[in-house]
């Protein structure tokens, strides 16, 4: 047997060189927020970069104390296993419906010769290829109209959309997928939702676990949604960009906001170190035998 020889090229060095550096630059960083967490406000003073000499492990349930959101014009205080609660709603209910979303009209897209399917591709791409810009005034105004400004139906109804790039993920694999599985099923008297429910979905599902995965991160660091369309309900991303503009004393410091960040990270590492095995591999399963 023919050993294989590695080729190494002067681009393949380089894109190595460049991603261990952009490695640790992050490691770093992660480092530095992590020992600053862990300072008194006087020793950042004269210490911002080196280790603590003294570990204010107080910090942390000193933050947690006084993490609370109080909406403008309420003597409403909602704490953090409130907010904590609002971003669970609005990161796992928001992430399945865009992801939901995505998945089933890239399958009508792919699957079905309808006019209407076949413009959606099209669709898709101008809308990623022109830019919107000021569509916040129209849609705070729909859905004031529609008596759903503030509400979880209002959240989820945004978030029902399948403009982006990960139209174009499910439609190629879609794509790839034998017709056969689906003319197989018909002839044994599935339906068009059973064809989809039991049969296509479940070959994609590693992707939307991913894609899912990929939404749930973003909508879990929004704080822009309980800004603008969500003021009572607000999340642990809004509590700490709140806290990053606080004037309170105590909590208008580096080191107080470092440990509300490292608390908002927290529950996405422990979820992706649980699901990583899950959510890595292909995109597709399964196959036809000729």
């Amino acid at each position: 047997m023919a050993k294989k020889k590695k080729t190494f090229s002067i681009l393949n060095v380089t894109l190595f060189i460049i991603l261990v550096l952009y490695s640790l630059i992050l490691l770093i960083l992660l480092l530095w927020g992590l020992s600053t967490s862990l300072k008194t406000y006087d020793e950042f003073g004269w210490n911002s970069v080196g280790l603590p000499s003294h570990w204010a492990w107080d910090n942390y349930p000193y933050v947690l104390s006084k993490f609370y959101v109080q909406p403008t014009g309420t003597q409403l205080k909602v704490n953090i296993l409130g907010q904590a609660v609002n971003t669970i709603l609005y990161a796992v209910g928001g992430s399945f419906v865009t992801t939901f979303c995505c998945c089933i009209v890239s399958y009508c897209a792919a699957k079905f010769n309808f006019v209407f399917c076949k413009i959606l591709y099209p669709l898709v791409i101008l809308v990623m290829i022109i830019p919107i810009v000021g569509s916040t005034p129209s849609m705070l105004l729909l859905l004031r109209n529609l008596n759903i400004y503030d509400t979880w139906i209002g959240t989820y109804f945004m978030k029902f959309t399948f403009l982006g790039i990960y139209f174009l993920v499910f439609f190629g694999i879609y794509e790839g997928i034998s017709s056969e599985f689906s003319e197989a099923a018909t002839i044994d008297g599935a339906s068009e939702f059973q064809v989809f429910f039991t049969i296509m979905l479940p070959l994609v599902k590693t992707t939307f676990y991913t894609v899912f995965l990929v939404h749930f991160i973003d909508y879990w660091n929004d704080y822009n949604m309980a800004l603008m369309y969500m003021p009572m309900h607000p999340t642990l991303a809004f509590g700490v960009y709140k806290l990053s503009i606080s004037n309170e004393s105590g909590l208008s410091n580096p080191p107080a906001r470092m440990v509300a960040c490292f608390i908002l990270a927290l529950p996405l590492t422990v979820i992706f170190i649980a699901f990583r095995n899950k959510l890595l591999g292909n995109t597709t399963e399964g196959g036809v035998k000729e």
